[in-house]
């Protein structure tokens, strides 16, 4: 009995907090993770004698695993039950964390990274399909999922926020031991604050599938993450980035032909939820990127501290917690491509503000006043992609579409850093060969303007993709399918 799905609807709006914030919690701490290293990188590579390539791998080995295992688990979700998926694979990041807290060796923090990733996998579907029972259908649920989009930006920031500061102030071993405390202060309180979400289905795994997807995408993240120390050029590049687009195609042939697929192609034959995936994929992209690139500029030119580093993203962070207690209210008001299109035009004069304008002047105050405006348009951005991307998704679909969404967002940084750090390199190499003393800063503002030509390109698509189907009465159909998560 106590796998029946509990009514959410009765459940008390103190009780509906609390399971949020659970829910919210392991959201926060899996994408926190992604960014953890970057602050916390140097103390270990000299307490642990890491190369650069090995923090490269400690970084990657989480989110190849998180992004190639989320298929999978969104479908185990609903094979073992949504409560039950969630504890374990909270309870595997937990232990994850702990062992590489308390790593001897750089091969145990690469293991752990890779198991904490794999627990990630398991957790983030079943936390999304958690998410959709405990919040009714209409408004409540619009705004939950608005926020829940938030979460994966915020969830970096306070990754870098936390590492800085707890490297500057104790031992990178406490970045790692923080997040298992918190996921284990998390799974005390689930057997009781959480419902144990829909009965288990049997439905029948698609282990070739999970295989092909997770190898496809795991090769693909790997070739994008070798772009940094190797070049677009090397074999240790192209020979992933090739094969993983071979795999990639065979996933998508066997998809076609079995009874039950990992990702049923259907699924991402919306125009409208694909664009919202691929609004998905810029938000945290552009974020991790940034984080990247300004730890460099501010540490190499600016010469500041992990700590000062650290302290500069406090009001990004605190950007994203504010638009998180509105988003909800401006989706369900301007609907999803209003607030999508005007997030991604707030991010490009962000991103113009920190490299055409900052950097190009030395006006370290614009750089920081640009990366508050980045990080509002983030935060509306990624509140419209989720609401765009899950809406109109039936019940049973809901795991699936957390996979799905979560891998658009893991996806995002991998390709994005490769990009834009490859941009920043190159126009480097090119200034210093023409003898310019600031070759750096220039190849960073470069960098920055180049991806503030793609967000104003990506208005286009939002414009095209997001609009809505047609209409019935005064309510458009997009805005319909946000207030309701029946099937269309």
């Amino acid at each position: 009995m106590d796998e029946l799905p509990e009514a959410p609807a009765a459940a008390a709006p103190r009780t509906t907090r609390v399971r949020f914030a659970l829910l919210g919690a392991v959201q926060l701490l899996l994408n926190a993770s992604v960014s953890v290293t970057f602050a916390a990188g140097p103390a270990m590579a000299r307490e642990l004698g890491l190369s650069r390539i090995d923090l490269i791998l400690d970084s990657a080995a989480y989110g190849l695993a998180f992004s190639g295992l989320l298929l999978l688990g969104g479908r185990l979700t609903d094979r073992v039950g949504q409560r039950r998926l969630f504890t374990r694979g909270t309870a595997l990041f937990a232990a994850a964390s702990l062992a590489a807290a308390l790593a001897p060796t750089s091969h145990t923090v690469l293991t752990a990274r890779f198991l904490q990733g794999c627990g990630a996998a398991l957790a983030a579907p079943a936390a999304m399909a958690l998410l959709r029972v405990v919040f009714p259908e209409g408004k409540a649920r619009a705004t939950a999922l608005a926020r829940w989009g938030l979460l994966a930006s915020l969830g970096a920031a306070v990754g870098i926020v936390l590492s800085g500061a707890l490297v500057a102030w104790l031992s990178w071993r406490w970045s790692f031991g923080l997040l298992a405390a918190v996921a284990l202060g998390v799974l005390a309180l689930t057997p009781r604050a959480l419902p144990a979400g829909h009965p288990p289905v049997r439905v029948p795994v698609d282990l070739l599938g999970a295989v092909l997807a997770t190898l496809a995408l795991s090769t693909l993240g790997y070739g994008f993450v070798m772009v940094g120390p190797h070049g677009w050029a090397a074999v240790q590049v192209l020979a992933p980035l090739a094969l993983g687009a071979l795999l990639l195609a065979v996933f998508v042939t066997a998809q076609q032909r079995v009874r039950a697929p990992l990702l049923p192609l259907a699924f991402l034959a919306s125009r409208r939820r694909a664009t919202a995936l691929v609004c998905a994929l810029l938000g945290p992209a552009i974020g991790a990127s940034t984080a990247f690139l300004l730890a460099l500029y501010f540490q190499q030119v600016r010469g500041y501290s992990a700590l000062q580093n650290a302290l500069a993203f406090v009001p990004y962070s605190a950007m994203l917690l504010g638009v998180g207690f509105v988003a909800g209210r401006i989706v369900a008001r301007l609907g999803v491509r209003a607030v999508a299109v005007g997030g991604l035009a707030v991010i490009a004069a962000g991103l113009f503000l920190i490299g055409g304008v900052g950097m190009r002047t030395g006006s370290t105050p614009t750089v920081l006043a640009g990366l508050v405006i980045l990080s509002a348009g983030i935060g509306t951005l990624m509140s419209a992609a989720v609401v765009g991307a899950v809406g109109g998704v039936p019940e049973e679909q809901s795991a699936l579409a957390g996979a799905v969404v979560n891998t658009a967002i893991l996806a995002g940084p991998t390709i994005s850093l490769a990009l834009i750090t490859s941009a920043a390199d190159a126009r480097t190499a090119t200034l210093l060969a023409a003898g310019d003393p600031a070759a750096a800063t220039g190849g960073y503002a470069f960098a920055f303007e180049a991806a503030c030509g793609v967000f104003l390109l990506a208005i286009g698509l939002a414009l095209w993709g997001l609009a809505p189907a047609g209409r019935t009465g005064r309510i458009p159909a997009d805005r319909r399918a946000e207030r309701s998560s029946t099937p269309a």
